[in-house]
């Protein structure tokens, strides 16, 4: 009879873990298809629309460093600067080698008069290889 209760009590434990991981992989692939439908509409000049589906996507995936970038951009593009700037500081948190995400909150932070932080940002981006970098740091920084 224990022999039986374990046996059953081994295969639910697998069950519920292979169902986890299910889920999972499921909120990964919704994220990802978030994301994706976030870059068309960006890619079309509708940059609310955007907004939205990688809001979405960071509702399922809220670790997933591309998925701020994007939204940052949107943020950017619709001119909501601070919020932006949020949304890369979330991204570089997450992947503090994005050259990418240093240099759009860099050109955020001149945008708002903070010439200080804007130079700092753009100069990191500029160390990880961001070839935009070099141009801004001279155009805004000395």
């Amino acid at each position: 009879m224990i022999k039986k209760l374990l046996i059953l009590f081994s295969f639910t434990l697998i069950t519920i873990a292979a169902q986890a991981q299910e889920a999972t992989q499921s909120k990964e692939d919704q994220a990802a298809a978030y994301i994706d439908q976030g870059n068309a509409k960006a890619n079309g000049g509708d940059w609310s629309g955007a907004y939205s589906a990688y809001s979405s996507a960071l509702a399922l995936d809220p670790k997933n460093a591309s998925a701020y970038y994007r939204r940052g951009a949107a943020r950017q593009n619709l001119k909501d600067y601070r919020g932006a700037i949020v949304d890369y500081s979330k991204a570089i948190y997450l992947n503090n080698s994005d050259a990418d995400s240093y240099y759009n909150r860099g050109i955020c932070f001149y945008t708002i008069g903070s010439k200080d932080k804007s130079c700092l940002d753009l100069t990191r981006a500029l160390e990880l290889g961001n070839s935009d970098a070099s141009q801004a740091i001279q155009n805004y920084c000395n």
